[in-house]
Order: C-alpha cells, then sequence, then structure tokens
C-alpha cells in the first residue's frame, strides 16, 4: 500500500496518503514508490531447480532469492526493492506483480493420486498448476488453462486454474504446434476488415502508376531463394558498365498496398514479422499480398523500390539512386541451384544467365573483402535444418552450410540497407535503425580469461571489431570452431530495432537499418514509407518520433518472440525424434559448462544433450564457473570443454540426458599445447609479442589445490 501511494509511512507509523472517500471509490491513483524499480521477472533458474531467479531492469540485472519472489513467474512485469553494490545491481525483493505474463497457457494434463495438475509447454512456467475444473479433459489431453489463483508459495498454496479449451492429444504434431501458437497467442486468421480490404486490391497495374515509375522490365532479372520460399521479397539485375558494374536491388513495394490508415498496416504492427513452423507460416500479411501481388513472382510485372549501385571494378562504391519501379522476374532460382554454378557444374542456366551470375560472384567476393576490412564479423556457425515427412514428424536433421550463393544475396542486400539508412539518417526527422550496440567489456574480458584457460590468447589489435575477427580466424582446428564459436557470439549483445542512431557492431557499419524484406518485417515496411516521404519524396505520410519508436519496439519484440516461438516446436520435434535412440550409444564433445552439467554436442546427430553432475563417476567434483570445468577433489580427474566422451542416451523428456558408457574410453581429455611463454599462474597479463601487438595471456593451467572461483560442490555416484 505504500508503494501504491495510498499510505505513507513515518517513524514506524502508517497514515492514509488519500482521502477516505478516494479509497471507498477506488479512484485514487497509484503513485510509484521512489524505492521500488519496475522489471521483468526471469525464472530460468527456477526452472532448473535452483534456488533464485532474476529481475531485468533499465539499470541491470538483480539477483533474487527463491523465497523473495512472491509467486511471480516467468516474463512478469513486477516492482521489486533494489538493493545496489559499489553502485551496481545486487539482489532484490519483490514486492508486487504488476502485470501478468501469462493469464492463460498452453500445456498437459496429468495425473498424481487423486489430484490433477497441468504442465505448461513453456519450460520457464516452474510450478505445476493444479486443476480445479477439467471441464471434459482427461489426462493426455492438450490444454489451454486460465490461471484463477496464482497461489502463494511462503503459505505452501500451489496456483490453480481451470480448463477453458481441449487441443487434441499430446503428441501429434498440429496439436503440438497449435499449442506453441496459442502459448504466444499468435494469430491463426486475419480479421474480417482486413479481408475486405484484400478483396478491394487490384491484382494489375494501371497505367496511372507506370507512367510515374522507372520501367526496368527490359533488364535480366533474378531471385534467388530457397527452393521452398513462396514470398519473394527482393530481386537481382547486374550489368556491365564502363567503370564496373550497376547493380540493381529490387525489393516488393508493399507499402503502396498497405498504407498507414488501413486495417492491413495495424494488423501488421500488430504481428511485427512473420512466424515460420514446419508445413505453417503465420504470415505478416495476408497471402493476396504476400505470395501474389507484392511477391516478385517470375514473368509477372510487379511494383518495386529499386536500389540502384555503380561500383568500380574495385568493387567502390560511386553512385547509389532509389527508384520506384516496375520489374518482371525472368527467372526464379534457389540457393542450391546457384551453387551448382558457382561449384563448375554442369547446369542448364542460358548463357546470358550464367554470365550475368559469376559477374554477380565476382562483385560479391569485391563486397565481401571490403566488409572484412570494415570490421564485419562472420561466424561460420552451421544452422540445423528440419525435414520432417508427410504427417509432420521430424525425419532427420541436417547442418544448413552457408554457401557463397548465400553470401551474394546478403552482400547485395546489406549494399542496399545501408544505403537507404544513410539516406534517411540525412533526410528524415527521425527514423528506425538496426543496431548492434558494442559488447560490454567485463563480458570480453571474462571471454578473454576463459579463452586463455584453453591455451588460447586474445590480440588486441585496432579496435574490438578486428580484435574478435583475429580471434576467430586464428582458432587452430574444427573443433575449436564449433566449441568457441557459439561463446564467443554469447558475449556479445542482441541486435535490435531502435530510433536511436548507433553503430551496427556486428557488420561493422555506422548507419544501418532494414530495408529488404517489407513482406515479412515491419520494420522494413516502415523504411518503406519513410522512404517514398523523404527520399523519393512521391509520398506525404509521416510518422512522429512517438510512432517509430513504438513500432521499433514492437518489431524487436516480436522477433524474440518469433525466435523463441519456433525454437519451442523445433525442440517438441526434436525430443520426439530422439527417443527412438534412447539407450543408443553415441560420442560427442563438451560444448559448454553450467554449475548442474555439461552440454554435449553428439557427433553423429547434430543435436546437444545434457550430462548431469550426477552421473559423472564418483567424487567429490566442484565446478569451476570461470573455466567451464569440473574438478574432482578426490582424484584430480576433471571434465572441460572439447574432452571427448562415449554417452548413452539415458532419458528423453524436457531435454536429452546423457549417462557414460563404462569404462575409461569413455572419457578423453583434449590435449591442448600451451604457449611455452606462460608461466602457471591465474593472473591477467597483456605481453607484446614479437610483432609489438598486445597479447592477453591468462594460462589454462590450474595450480595445485588453487581451483579459482568455485561455485558448487557435488557428491558423484
Amino acid at each position: 500500500m505504500v508503494a501504491e501511494g495510498i499510505l505513507t509511512k513515518k517513524n514506524r507509523k502508517f497514515r492514509l496518503a488519500v482521502s477516505p472517500d478516494q479509497l471507498k471509490k477506488e479512484t485514487y491513483e497509484p503513485v510509484s514508490h521512489p524505492r521500488l524499480l519496475e522489471g521483468i521477472f526471469d525464472a530460468t533458474p527456477l526452472a532448473r531447480d535452483l534456488s533464485y531467479a532474476f529481475v531485468r531492469t533499465e539499470q541491470g540485472d538483480f539477483y533474487v532469492n527463491a523465497e523473495d519472489t512472491l509467486n511471480a513467474y516467468h516474463n512478469d512485469i513486477v516492482a521489486i526493492e533494489p538493493h545496489f553494490r559499489k553502485g551496481k545491481p545486487d539482489y532484490a525483493i519483490v514486492r508486487k506483480i504488476i502485470k501478468r505474463a501469462n493469464e492463460t497457457m498452453t500445456g498437459d494434463i496429468r495425473e498424481s493420486g487423486s489430484r490433477t495438475f497441468f504442465i505448461s509447454i513453456n519450460p520457464k512456467i516452474h510450478n505445476w498448476i493444479e486443476v480445479s475444473d477439467l471441464n471434459g479433459a482427461k489426462e493426455g489431453d492438450k490444454v489451454v488453462l486460465e490461471v484463477t489463483n496464482w497461489g502463494n508459495p511462503i503459505m505452501g498454496r500451489m496456483p490453480v486454474g481451470k480448463v477453458i479449451e481441449i487441443l487434441g492429444p499430446s503428441g501429434d504434431p498440429e496439436v503440438e504446434l497449435l499449442a506453441v501458437i496459442r502459448q504466444y497467442n499468435l494469430p491463426l486468421q486475419f480479421p474480417d476488415t482486413v479481408i475486405a480490404e484484400m478483396e478491394a486490391i487490384e491484382e494489375s497495374i494501371s497505367d496511372k502508376e507506370f507512367a510515374h515509375r522507372l520501367d526496368l522490365r527490359n533488364i535480366l532479372t533474378f531471385t534467388i531463394d530457397p527452393a521452398s520460399a513462396k514470398d519473394f521479397d527482393d530481386a537481382i539485375s547486374l550489368e556491365r558498365i564502363n567503370q564496373g558494374w550497376r547493380l540493381y536491388v529490387h525489393i516488393a513495394d508493399v507499402a503502396h498496398y498497405v498504407k498507414p490508415e488501413s486495417a492491413t498496416f495495424s494488423e501488421a504492427v500488430k504481428r511485427g514479422n512473420s512466424f515460420y513452423f514446419p508445413k505453417k507460416v503465420i504470415p505478416m500479411l495476408p497471402e493476396k499480398l504476400s505470395n501474389k501481388v507484392c511477391s516478385l513472382r517470375p514473368n509477372e510485372d510487379k511494383l518495386a523500390m529499386s536500389v540502384i549501385t555503380d561500383f568500380n571494378l574495385q568493387g567502390k562504391i560511386m553512385r547509389q539512386r532509389l527508384e520506384e519501379s516496375v520489374i518482371r522476374s525472368d527467372y526464379r532460382l534457389n540457393y542450391d541451384q546457384v551453387d551448382e554454378l558457382f561449384s563448375g557444374k554442369n547446369t542448364d542456366f542460358p548463357s546470358d544467365l550464367s554470365e550475368t551470375l559469376l559477374s554477380a560472384r565476382k562483385l560479391s567476393s569485391l563486397l565481401t573483402a571490403k566488409r572484412l576490412k570494415e570490421g564485419y564479423i562472420f561466424f561460420d556457425l552451421p544452422e540445423l535444418e528440419y525435414e520432417y515427412d508427410e504427417e509432420g514428424f521430424l525425419k532427420r536433421f541436417t547442418l544448413a552450410e552457408e554457401t557463397e550463393s548465400h553470401k551474394l544475396i546478403e552482400n547485395f542486400m546489406l549494399v542496399a540497407n545501408e544505403c537507404i539508412a544513410t539516406k534517411l539518417s540525412k533526410l528524415a526527422p527521425a527514423t528506425i535503425y538496426r543496431i548492434h550496440e558494442d559488447p560490454d567489456w567485463e563480458k570480453i574480458e571474462r571471454l578473454i580469461e576463459l579463452l586463455s584457460y584453453y591455451g588460447i590468447s586474445f590480440y588486441e589489435r585496432e579496435n574490438l571489431n578486428a580484435s574478435i575477427q583475429y580471434l576467430l580466424h586464428s582458432l587452430p582446428t574444427p573443433e575449436h570452431h564449433k566449441v568457441f564459436e557459439p561463446i564467443i557470439l554469447r558475449s556479445m549483445k542482441k541486435a535490435k530495432y531502435s530510433t536511436e542512431h548507433i553503430r551496427h557492431f556486428g557488420l561493422g557499419m555506422e548507419t544501418y537499418t532494414h530495408f529488404t524484406s517489407p513482406i515479412r518485417r515491419l520494420c522494413d515496411l516502415i523504411i518503406h514509407h519513410l522512404s517514398k516521404t523523404y527520399i523519393l519524396k512521391t509520398s506525404k505520410i509521416q510518422f512522429d518520433y512517438s510512432q517509430l519508436k513504438h513500432f521499433a519496439s514492437v518489431a524487436s519484440e516480436q522477433e524474440l518472440q518469433a525466435d523463441q516461438s519456433e525454437r519451442d516446436i523445433e525442440h517438441y520435434f526434436s525430443m520426439t525424434y530422439m527417443k527412438k535412440f534412447i539407450g543408443e550409444s553415441f560420442s560427442g564433445i563438451v560444448m559448454s559448462a553450467k554449475n548442474d552439467r555439461l552440454i554435449i554436442r553428439l557427433d553423429q546427430i547434430p543435436i546437444n544433450a545434457v550430462l548431469m553432475v550426477t552421473e559423472f563417476p564418483p567424487g567429490n567434483w566442484i565446478f569451476l564457473d570461470r573455466q567451464m570445468r569440473f574438478i574432482n577433489e578426490d582424484n584430480r580427474d576433471y571434465f572441460q570443454l572439447m574432452d571427448k566422451v562415449l554417452v548413452n542416451i539415458m532419458e528423453v523428456s524436457d531435454d536429452i540426458y546423457l549417462e557414460l558408457k563404462p569404462g575409461k574410453e569413455s572419457h578423453r581429455h583434449f590435449q591442448f599445447q600451451p604457449s611455452k611463454k606462460n608461466s602457471f599462474n591465474n593472473d591477467n597479463r597483456i605481453r607484446k609479442n614479437q610483432r609489438g601487438k598486445k597479447r592477453f595471456d591468462v594460462d589454462y593451467k590450474f595450480r595445485n589445490k588453487n581451483y579459482g572461483n568455485t561455485n558448487k560442490r557435488y557428491r558423484g555416484k
């Protein structure tokens, strides 16, 4: 009540801060207490059976003991009483739940004795919920639950809820997908007002529209996308000119059809981006726009926004301009087809297309070299690709390598995005940028320390971009790249949208935005409208600063939601797929270590699994978090990054749980080659190497009886 401004406290006495009449009518305005901070509750540690959580605030992250969390759940907005140490966030106590993140949830029904419980599909909902009303649901059903009482941990009272919808039997791929969609409140249909607007859209282009646009239908144009793509945002044309090349990056002119006053625009703002699931897409825009009218399909006249760039023979930009255009794509290509041409294989491409693609390849290689020189940080991290059978079940994992054709399209899109961002930064009162803030130096220092424990030195070059580039380039083996590149990536911040003009660290660009995917991203659609108003001056549509800030916030939040929801459904199918391997043996490599487990990447199937500390050989195991290493106090054995293991899959539930195979060969240490200059201690030192560059060395060996930061001890079996 003090926090809400109802009471004031002085000398251990409480007094009303509002009149009794206001209190009866409940018309008082809550006053934020100066000692309380608002933040977002992160229950990730609680979901891992740890005794604490975090609250993320603008002033930093606060540690919260489990006893001080009230009844907060993951992503709830809470008010905390913050405590600082030396001016930095230390710990906090949750004093109030301001807003619940999940009034409804999807999950499974589980019976235990005479009671029935609900288990959320969101693994970060750290408690089971007792079901007071099944409404016809039974064990084995996937349901939607409405929480009616959030419980009271101090008094031992569980949260309670009632079933409001039965989605179907657990395990059915369509039901599992629907459960994820409902968990994230993703819309399955467009409102009637949007459908009505779609019916009114003309698919043909009027003579009036042709009259004021640049007609580019006579130049060779093509799209390169995944083989399964249906919405084609971008197309490419390339011509040789006297000085070098003229590159055309054509982007679908979605802004022509989707105006800010329309219901379609309002719905796009709500969705923020398209969501891609197995055999299902929840698009930002209706199918008539995304797959037909705006999609740059071959042999169809389409409205476009074309960024035209002249390069010299060294790949340097000489001139750039933006035009509203009409184009006609001649070829719909996929990445595999283009890579076959680049690898020297015979293709059925016409000669003019082959020549254009090979010329584009040469320009792309020049742009790659230019990007690297400017500080572009390239991570060679193949993404998992999922192949599904006709029933929707996962049938195979594969690693999707980034090939030359992918790099070509990325390079050309970067050119267009940077061009538009630079022009808008000069011409528009405000705009939206794609930013990637510099890493926190504390994380970089901790990364340097971790790497040094494994014999990897960090050299300080002219700037941090160049230092990280050199670090990635200097990793000596494929195993080093596999293990340490994800760790290096995690030491950086996540890119986001913002109205603040901040450089993009990962790309090494001072000014950057997203312009090239207006069919599936809100930011790009907004940037198209701004481009028409301030660069081309063919529109009078304007957004004020608060609107742009809102659009940037929605785009960033929905991007995170898309990533998480897509990971959730992929995780479910992955677990379902891996259940058939229970009891089978695999080899693997240690990718990471946490205070109660090792993360193992299996060799035969490219997926991560968990080896809990309780499955280690007998002994007193202690965890050194800064070294990502476990040490057995009894016999000096240890587990660390890059160690090789032989394991059996023991259990597949919320994760893949492993046990070591019996025998000495089940665990082999990776043999590091230390620098001869290293003296074996745990102190940070900066030395000069023979070329005069600074070198950050922390020896990876540990002294006898000196274990650094010991967080936890474990008794093995």
